[in-house]
Parts: structure tokens; sequence; C-alpha cells
């Protein structure tokens, strides 16, 4: 089957391409189903979550339980089914197997790179690392071809990047993660550089910020490579001075109860919150950095609930990853079409 050159990126798998075949008899047919996805799906409305778990969760102890293998290879914990015939998750996972619906489970992902920043760097930037070139991250290559909509950064780390590889790689400065910083589940959560330091106010930031300018201006009379306005200085300055840039980073704007649907008892919940407000938002990537899920031979601890034992990872993911997307569904998906 042959696709017309007017819908780009459109790819159908056979699997796909039968069900639709289908639809005809109900009088729906093929060009009318890839014209209304083609008009739909712009690529600038497209948004992306990404939940880094920092340090690498074993296949086996989350999404590729083994049931039938021997008790050397199936590891220590039990597996529950899902609301997809013939799949399993890890017991812990009980709130993410009743959305699995929703879910596209690939577990074919593999990497020949046994270590940390090799596989960082393969998994996030798609190539083998050489020292010949460091490659930019996905986050980076979004936000250096999207266009930027608003204030908000098109690329946003919570609560920050993972320190393995350098996100933007060969591509500017400019495009490299707004890490948030803090741990949004505590109280006092705060963005870092978002408010003005003691003693400032909008009213004489803007006055440096015209100082720099103006020099940045006579200088570029002087050298043509040098350019008039800083932009890293322009989109910090419109950042620290919207209100509404800065309520998006606000948790206490969601109610509780919503809250504790992501989970309190680990950062990754209220990050997850924050991740969905902000594409709600406009914003086109955001990484979820989860560290903590390098266990070794102490997997089994990953699956003691609701402690404050920091390596009770298990449930604290399965709580926020089903919240989120749960929430997608009904906040900005819906929203959106």
């Amino acid at each position: 089957m042959k696709l017309s050159n007017s819908i780009p990126h459109s790819r159908i798998s056979r699997r796909n391409a039968i069900c639709l075949g289908g639809l005809t008899a109900f009088g729906l047919d093929l060009p009318k189903i890839l014209a209304a996805r083609s008009a739909n799906a712009s690529p600038q409305d497209r948004r992306c979550i990404l939940l880094w778990l920092e340090g690498g969760p074993s296949h086996l102890e989350m999404f590729d339980p083994k049931p039938d293998a021997p008790v050397e290879v199936r590891g220590p914990m039990d597996s529950i089914s899902t609301t997809i015939p013939g799949v399993r998750l890890n017991e812990c996972l009980s709130q993410t197997a009743n959305i699995m619906e929703e879910v596209a489970l690939v577990r074919s992902v593999t990497s020949p790179l046994g270590e940390h920043n090799f596989g960082t760097h393969y998994l996030l930037t798609g190539y083998q690392p050489t020292p010949a070139l460091e490659y930019p991250a996905i986050c980076s290559t979004v936000a250096q071809i999207r266009d930027q909509r608003g204030v908000l950064p098109p690329n946003i780390a919570i609560p920050r990047f993972s320190n393995n590889i350098t996100a933007n790689g060969f591509l500017s400065a400019s495009t490299q993660p707004f890490a948030v910083g803090g741990n949004p589940q505590r109280p006092d959560f705060k963005v870092r550089d978002l408010n003005y330091y003691r003693g400032l106010n909008l009213a004489r930031l803007n006055r440096r910020k015209k100082i720099v300018n103006a020099f940045d201006q006579f200088a570029s009379k002087k050298d043509a490579s040098v350019n008039a306005l800083d932009p890293d200085l322009e989109r910090a300055f419109s950042l620290l001075a919207s209100d509404d840039a800065k309520a998006a980073f606000d948790l206490t704007d969601e109610p509780q109860e919503i809250r504790n649907r992501y989970g309190m008892s680990d950062p990754i919940g209220q990050s997850c919150l924050l991740a969905r407000r902000l594409v709600q938002r406009g914003v086109p990537f955001v990484t979820v950095n989860s560290p903590g899920w390098d266990t070794h031979n102490n997997i089994d601890t990953l699956k003691k609930r609701f402690a404050t034992d920091r390596n009770a990872k298990l449930p604290s993911f399965d709580k926020a990853f089903s919240a989120l997307i749960t929430d997608l569904k009904e906040k900005v998906c819906c929203r959106t079409r």
C-alpha cells in the first residue's frame, strides 16, 4: 500500500491497515481517515513527557515479568493480570494494570552498552557515544526545531536533567533544559531563579535590562558578529516578569484530592503533576527525572510500600504514572481535539 505524498510522516502498520480497511463498510474510507489524522496532528501541538527513571530499573520487575520462568529468572516479585488479556505487570503496578488500554507497551528496546553514561546517551540521543561528536538529547532537539510560544521554556526538566550527559550536545546552550530544581512534594517548593532576589523588583530589573541591551547594541555597532540583544537575557526577563508563567509552577493551585491521587510519598508524584500542568500550557517537552532506581541485588526493596524508605519506588511510580495518564486524557488530550 502506498500512501499519498500529501500526508507527511504518515505510517500505518499492516495490523492497522486491516482494521482501517474494515471500516469502509461503515462509510469511512482510508483517504478520509488519513486526512483527518493529518489535520488533527499538527507537529506544533504535540507535547511529550519523558519519565526518566535514573539508574535503570529492571524491566523484569516492571513491565516484562516472566511468571512461567524458573524462580532464578523471574525474580522475587509476583505478577498481576491487566485489562489487556495476556499482558502481565509487576505486582506493585496495580493501578497501571487497570489502564493498560491507554498504554503502548514496548518490550523490545535493548542496549548493547552496559554502562550508565553510555546507555543514557544511547537512549536519549539515538546514537551510540563517540569521542568525535556529542549528540543532542531528544528534548534539546525538540527545543531547537519548535517555535517557542509564550514565555515558558520549550524544554523543562523536573527537578533537573540527567547528570550522565549534556542535553544540548552540539546544539546551542539555549536548547538546554530549564531545570526547575527543588522537590515538588515539599510544602515550600519554589522554582529556583523564578523569583526576585531580595531588594529587586520588576522596575529595577527593567532598568538593568535596558543598560545591558544598550551595551550590547554599542558592541554590535563595533562588531557585526555580536547580536544586538541577548536572547537568553530576553527569555529570562520574560519569565521573571510573567505572572502566568510563575502560576504554571504553582502546585498549590491544584485541589488536594488531585495532589493525593498523584502521590505525596515520593517526589515523582508531584513531579508528574507539575509536568501535566506544563504541557497543558503548551510546553513541548518536559523531563521528569526520578533518581534512585539503581538497585542491583536489592531489587526487592522496590516494593516496600508507602514508607519513608527512599527506595520504595514501584508503588510511588504506579500511583504517579496511572494518575498522569488518566489526567492527560481528561485535561489535555480531550481539550485539544
